[in-house]
């Protein structure tokens, strides 16, 4: 990469607040992570709950780590499954596709194995959650829901909230807030790269640090970022990140067990699906009043109060200062 890093010349500004949209289930991977590898099995159970709710505070309130503390207003996306079938929307659009069916065929020959060996239910490669996982979720969940904005839809996913916040910018007023406000969408899933558009302030804030000796290391990713990874990932050319979804038509997604050759539908969060419409549910109107609200919500007193609770009892933070 010729250029200097985005982070590293990035400007965040003051007003409106810039709008830091969470992916709810990635968070919790984060501090999973951090759970298993320095506090689980070394406290009690009492202690190690105040502990976990600690890192959520400062997961949340510290903003993405590639850029200096900032106040931010808030917001929660989250995966929602449903009842019947504990998986999403997308699960039954694949259910009821011949297009899907047929792709799955052409993959197994690919692979040259029977394709009623692999699993083709989407997300289907996963393994089940663990008892931590779940200890970590109720936490986090409770934590952000009593205090900012936490939105979820039965059958819809955070990547399905992510498009319907890009196209509230891209749609909307000039001047509206959400047009007028920077976003950084707060995930570590790729998915949601395609929603990046400098013109309207959408980046992508890449929650996972790079291994030392990744090609790139860029964290703050703007269009010219998302083409340069899509190159280097997939070996495919695109002009504009908004592409990226009829790329992974050709290349497949092996994360959600998407084989190569599925409709664009299950790719594109660009735009809204003509069946399972995100942007028609129930609490649409609450998600459009938040992310228009220019205030900042976050709660950096939560973060310096549990940072000294840290440092009381000799415990690094998980996160950056």
């Amino acid at each position: 990469m010729s250029r200097p890093k985005l982070e590293s010349i990035f400007k965040l500004e003051r007003e409106p607040a810039p709008l830091n949209c969470i992916d709810f289930n990635v968070m919790t991977h984060d501090v999973l992570r951090w759970y298993e590898s320095k506090i689980e099995g070394s406290f009690s159970d009492e202690v190690e709950e105040k502990l976990i709710k600690g890192a959520w505070a400062l997961y949340v309130n510290r903003g993405p780590t590639m850029l200096p503390r900032h106040t931010y207003r808030v917001i929660f996306v989250a995966d929602y499954r449903y009842a019947d079938t504990g998986n999403y929307w997308r699960d039954k659009f694949m259910s009821e596709s011949a297009v899907v069916r047929q792709a799955w065929v052409n993959h197994a020959e690919n692979k040259g194995v029977n394709v009623s060996t692999i699993p083709i239910n989407y997300k289907g490669n996963r393994g089940p959650k663990t008892d931590a996982f779940f200890k970590v979720y109720k936490i986090g969940r409770q934590y952000a829901t009593e205090y900012f904005p936490f939105f979820e839809a039965e059958g819809y996913e955070a990547d399905d909230w992510a498009g319907s916040l890009y196209r509230l910018s891209r749609d909307s007023d000039d001047d509206s807030v959400v047009r007028q406000r920077q976003i950084l969408l707060n995930t570590l899933d790729r998915d949601w790269s395609q929603l990046v558009d400098e013109d309207h302030k959408v980046y992508f804030a890449n929650s996972r640090v790079p291994f030392p000796k990744e090609k790139i290391q860029e964290r703050l990713v703007g269009n010219q970022g998302v083409i340069e990874h899509t190159l280097h990932r997939m070996k495919y050319e695109i002009t504009h990140p908004s592409g990226l979804a009829e790329k992974k038509v050709l290349h497949s997604d092996e994360g959600d067990n998407l084989p190569a050759g599925s409709p664009v539908e299950l790719f594109d969060l660009c735009h809204a699906n003509t069946v399972w419409d995100i942007d028609k549910v129930s609490n649409r109107d609450k998600f459009v009043e938040e992310v228009n609200n220019p205030n900042a919500n976050c709660r950096p007193d939560h973060y310096d109060q549990t940072l000294r609770q840290f440092l009381k009892i000799c415990l690094e933070s998980p996160v950056g200062p």
